[in-house]
Parts: C-alpha cells; structure tokens; sequence
C-alpha cells in the first residue's frame, strides 16, 4: 500500500504579527500525521522559532511548504532578503539549540539573498502496551 502525502502550502507577509499563521499550520499538519500533543507541540516550537529567524517588516513575503506523511512532517520556509540582510549570530544559535531539541533534523541557511530553513519531524514509534496495566 502506498503511503499517503500530502503538501501544503503557505505565503504570508514575512512580518512577526504573522507568524500565528504558522504555528497554526503546524499543528495542523501535525495532527494529519498522527502526532501525539507533544509532537504537535515540538513541531509547533520548531515552525515558530524559524520563521521567527527569518521575518522582519520589510514588506517581504514567507513561504512554507508542509509535507505530510503518517509517519513524519517535513517543512521547507524561505523568505528574500531586499538587502542581502543576515541572522543574527547570538539569535541564530539560541534559536538553533531549541529547534534541534525538538525535531529530527533542520537546517537553516542565509545564501544569496534568501534565507531557507528545512526541518524534518518524525511520529516516535508506537509504544509497546506495558504488562500489568491494563493495556
């Protein structure tokens, strides 16, 4: 049987007052997939984090990419930079130490004026019924 994928796709103003947007998405997508809450919350964190990182006001635009399979969600975000603007080191390495804390794998990247970020969150397998409790 073929596993199911499903992509979804997002634009927004790349301005923090958006960001809710986002976060909201994620925890869609994450209950498609079958997370639990704390998945949902973890990619929630992740999503938010990122995009936080690379929006600013200045009039540009975010896009995100949600993948969505039973077993895991990926999402790919990137955004122009009008000035060829850069991350905050301090902010970027904060911001990278929780997302790393709360998916599987990410990336984030500023190169020739866009700023990318991929992130790959997989379901925790299921857990096996422990004996004497009733399962």
């Amino acid at each position: 049987m073929a596993t199911r994928v499903d992509e979804v796709l997002l634009r927004f103003p790349a301005r923090p007052d958006y960001l809710r947007l986002a976060r909201l998405a994620a925890a869609d997508v994450g209950s498609r997939a079958g997370f639990d809450y704390e998945e949902i919350e973890d990619l929630r964190i992740a999503v938010s984090e990122l995009c936080a990182m690379i929006s600013t006001d200045d009039g540009a635009e975010l896009s995100l990419s949600f993948t969505v399979t039973r077993e895991s969600v990926t999402v790919a975000g990137s955004r122009p930079y009008a000035d060829g603007g850069a991350i905050l080191a301090d902010d970027l390495a904060m911001a990278e130490g929780l997302v790393a804390a709360v998916v599987d794998e990410h990336n984030l990247s500023t190169d020739g004026g866009v700023a990318t970020f991929h992130l790959l969150k997989r379901r925790r397998a299921a857990k096996p019924a422990q004996p004497g409790r009733g399962d």
